[in-house]
């Protein structure tokens, strides 16, 4: 029996090296990566887009991302400890050390498998890598700059992996005003989870968009900011955005009435889950993949923290 439980408990360990890339972080990414690309075939009069051509640049798409987001990890392990969360990094789990390794060899590899099988990918995924390495490496270090912070993860979510799906979906043109509304929504969200964050952010000594700004008025430029891709969705016909950003609404404004972690939670989940419904009744696949990812995941931290992760709140 002790046999089994260390056995156990060493696979637990080992699983630690692929949690740490944040697999639930990444559906973000993989949702407007395969807006843009439903979006190209959408706007050429197709009714149905073929999500095979997905599969490789989805795994390169995880392959530099998971590395981005460990940089991530690695830089915030003061704040997260303070916020309670992501444990891996910030209680010691993984050292620094090893994090930095499985972070460059996921960047390298990915990078690299992408010049060779999706040369043209290659712009789109460097572009990502880049930003996200700024928005946490000191000293650039978008993160702890206000507005910078908020613009790095529009742009970054909202018009560089959307325009890198349309042009896998081989869209005509560089459709930029179709990405306004999809930046505006990421705005918002990004907003509510900086909020979540704001106490263990002020207390590791960063000055954040939510820190400058405050709970309410944060929670008002959020709402506006969802406001504005609801009628930017509808102005350039993107009805992901559009709709997305008005089944969201309500949550956002129970957050300016009712500010605070939970009014925050509530906001940013709601917000991100809509718009990937949205895209999982499109193509039913998607939704099978997260339900699996989703699954595996809160396995995972029952049985390795004794908590229930990702959880959506009510």
């Amino acid at each position: 029996m002790a046999s089994d439980t260390k056995g156990e408990s060493a696979l637990l360990k080992s699983l630690d090296w692929i949690f740490v890339t944040r697999p639930i972080v990444l559906i973000p990414a993989w949702a407007f990566l395969l807006a843009g690309y439903l979006r190209a075939h959408e706007l050429a009069g197709e009714t149905s887009a073929a999500t095979r051509p997905l599969l490789v640049p989805f795994g390169l798409l995880t392959l530099v991302l998971a590395g981005v987001y460990i940089v991530n990890q690695i830089y915030d392990r003061e704040s997260d400890k303070e916020n309670g969360k992501l444990f891996l990094l910030a209680e010691g789990h993984i050292g620094p050390r090893a994090a930095w390794i499985e972070a460059i060899v996921l960047l390298a590899i990915g990078l690299a498998a992408t010049a060779a099988l999706r040369p043209a990918l290659l712009p789109g995924l460097a572009a990502a890598a880049a930003l996200g390495l700024l928005y946490s490496v000191p000293p650039v270090r978008f993160k702890a700059r206000p507005l910078v912070d908020l613009a790095a993860n529009a742009v970054g979510y909202g018009a560089v992996t959307f325009l890198t799906g349309y042009r896998l979906g081989e869209g005509e043109g560089l459709p930029i005003a179709r990405t306004l509304p999809y930046m505006l929504i990421v705005g918002g969200v990004f907003l509510h989870t900086a909020l979540v964050d704001e106490e263990g952010d002020r207390k590791a000594g960063m000055r954040t968009t939510a820190i400058l700004l405050g709970g309410r008025s944060a929670g008002i430029a959020a709402l506006l900011l969802l406001v504005a891709a609801a009628v930017a969705g509808i102005v350039v016909e993107e009805p992901y955005a559009a709709l997305a950003s008005i089944g969201a609404a309500p949550f956002f404004v129970w957050a300016v009435f009712l500010p605070g972690r939970k009014g925050s939670t509530l906001a940013y989940q709601w917000g991100s889950l809509l718009f990937v419904l949205l895209l999982v009744i499109r193509e039913p696949f998607f939704g099978l993949w997260l339900a699996v990812l989703v699954a595996a995941t809160r396995l995972y931290y029952r049985f390795r923290f004794g908590m229930v992760y990702p959880r959506l709140d009510f």
